[in-house]
């Protein structure tokens, strides 16, 4: 079968059921990604969650892109708090989506390479941190 163009057809992906493992009535949910950007699956896994009882609901990503109307999804939906470091500017998203959070790790990462390019050791970093850091 062709799409017209003399290029086969294939058909759309089809997506399985999501469903939960385990128990997380009263419990809090947090889903954890390297990056948060077009925020469907995480907007329906949090309908999912909440579904089974999760009392709140928390997304964490290393990186916010959150482009074109991922603010707002995640403004209207069941997920209560985002938290993204500032490896990426995400000021603009910010003012769509109040529970857009972030963590400032721009001394981490100097220090990172600062140790890197002495030659120490990078170990240090994640054995010395303290609740203040």
């Amino acid at each position: 079968m062709e799409a017209g163009n003399g290029v086969p057809a294939h058909p759309a992906k089809e997506k399985p059921p999501m469903n939960v493992v385990g128990e997380v009535g009263g419990k809090i949910a947090i889903m954890v990604d390297d990056l948060i950007d077009d925020v469907q699956s995480f907007v329906a896994a949090a309908e999912v969650l909440k579904e089974g009882g999760a009392c709140k609901i928390y997304v964490m990503a290393t990186h916010g892109i959150l482009s074109s109307d991922a603010p707002r999804l995640l403004e209207d939906s069941l997920i209560d708090e985002i938290v993204v470091t500032n490896t990426i500017p995400h000021d603009a998203q910010k003012f769509q989506c109040h529970k857009i959070k972030t963590v400032d790790i721009s001394v981490l990462l100097s220090e990172a390479i600062r140790r890197t390019h002495n030659k120490e050791s990078m170990s240090y970093l994640f054995k010395n941190v303290t609740l203040e850091d």
